[in-house]
């Protein structure tokens, strides 16, 4: 099961909880080995190794998946879900379609597990659009991409693998993260902010090969689904419960947290809107009744 967090990291340590508790269940008859850190395929390999059975199962940012079709980009689209209320909410309203997007690829969805709100760090204190223009950042999806160009950003395709190695070589200005990635990645000696946009909160998500899911006996199928609704339950509650603790942790670490002045929000707010109506164009009828959907829930 190939991982591309580092193993300290919440999504790694929910994969190896779930391949514990998957081997109690069965009795020993499954069991999953974890490779976390991209030390078996790279993070944007992980979901083609799983779609083309090199590997049965592993993790995968769902938003980096837009390419394969842009509805797995919702979780991704600036301020249309920004708490883990309205991100669940935004979860199960559009879970339907992702079961069927990801079945259509030959993959069978078993979990998800949320990143905290998308804050931005930044080496330079931020006070007007004037200082948006030209910032350097790393994106990690279709979406992202779209967003940082639309506020005057320039895009650097950096692997994950090399991210640290650019930070420390100062290749990137501004970098969108939740709190929860400072620690691993010594966010504190690269930025001297963090700006709490709340802006959306990325899902990883944990599939299995289609073909290797139906050769499994029923049995172990449900047991697999068992283990996998009750580590998503636990999933989301411990990423809520981080969230505040490691912003917590980004202030003793010598961070500013900051939040955009008035003109600033309006610009990111405005971007995040075009880019809704630019996805709702992208995904069609599929879109506008997801937004139905979730508008009544909210």
């Amino acid at each position: 099961m190939p991982l591309a967090n580092p193993a300290a990291n919440l999504h790694s340590k929910i994969a190896q909880s779930f391949a514990a508790q998957v081997k109690k269940i069965s009795g020993g008859q499954l069991s999953i080995k974890t490779y976390p850190a991209g030390s078996l395929f790279k993070a944007e390999q992980i979901f083609g190794a799983v779609k083309n059975d090199l590997v049965p199962i592993g993790a995968r940012l769902m938003s980096g998946l837009s390419h394969e079709d842009p509805f797995l980009g919702v979780d991704a689209i600036p301020f249309l879900a920004t708490s883990y209320r309205q991100a669940f909410r935004l979860y199960r309203s559009s879970k339907p379609e992702i079961d069927k997007v990801l079945q259509g690829k030959g993959v069978k969805l078993l979990y998800t597990l949320p990143w905290p709100a998308q804050g931005m760090y930044s080496r330079s204190k931020l006070e007007s659009v004037a200082d948006l223009k030209g910032l350097r950042f790393r994106p990690y999806s279709a979406v992202t991409e779209a967003f940082g160009a639309e506020l005057g950003f320039t895009a650097v395709t950096i692997p994950a693998a090399k991210l640290s190695k650019a930070l420390k070589k100062k290749q990137l200005d501004v970098l969108f993260g939740s709190p929860l990635t400072a620690t691993e990645l010594q966010l504190h000696k690269r930025f001297r902010y963090w700006y709490e946009l709340r802006a959306w909160l990325p899902k990883e998500m944990v599939v299995v090969n289609l073909k290797q899911w139906h050769s499994l006996p029923v049995a172990q199928r449900q047991q697999l689904l068992a283990v996998a609704k009750k580590v998503e339950t636990m999933g989301w509650v411990r990423s809520k419960r981080l969230a505040e603790k490691s912003k917590l942790a980004l202030v003793d670490a010598g961070l500013q947290i900051e939040q955009l002045n008035s003109q600033l929000q309006q610009r990111f707010e405005s971007a995040g809107e075009l880019l809704l109506r630019q996805w709702l164009v992208e995904v069609g009828d599929r879109g506008r009744y997801l937004l139905e959907k979730y508008a009544r829930k909210n």
